[in-house]
């Protein structure tokens, strides 16, 4: 559950690879634990995308990322708080109040446990991440950006 992963389930073509995803069922926190299960149990490398607020719910898969050597690369969108929220309320209500979260340096928390991690921009987060599909073991890369969501598309 952030903006990226919300554009990501919009335009996915399930026949073209594999995506999961539990936004439907409200699932803050579930991309990295997941991702982290399919690349321990298939030795592929395999792609999680988090807000900020939703890797807080798994920073402790890190030890388990670093223990098993897993290949797997960790997109952290870092706006500062619940993206979605701040831009739900300030459209409805004109502000946003609780949203704005206390958090850690995430390029630094993942270097503790000895992971790689990156900080990237929006003009090169693409190249970034896939750098990291060249290399073996766990990647983290964090990317300090406020994202938009884009209209509403059933209306």
């Amino acid at each position: 559950m952030t903006i990226a992963g919300y554009w990501a389930w919009s335009v996915w073509d399930p026949q073209d690879g594999a995506f999961h995803s539990a936004q439907g069922a409200g699932g803050l926190g579930f991309a990295f634990p997941a991702a982290l299960a399919a690349a321990i149990a298939t030795g592929e490398r395999t792609f999680a995308v988090s807000g900020d607020g939703g890797s807080m719910y798994s920073i402790a898969e890190l030890a388990t990322a670093r223990q098993h050597n897993a290949d797997i690369t960790w997109l952290i969108v870092d706006d500062g708080g619940y993206g979605i929220l701040r831009e739900y309320m300030t459209a409805e209500f004109g502000t946003a109040t609780a949203t704005e979260l206390a958090r850690p340096d995430f390029a630094q928390l993942a270097a503790s446990f000895g992971i790689p991690a990156h900080t990237a921009t929006p003009d090169n987060v693409g190249e970034v991440v896939a750098a990291t599909f060249d290399t073996d073991g766990p990647a983290v890369v964090v990317l300090p950006a406020v994202l938009k969501m884009f209209a509403p598309t059933h209306l």
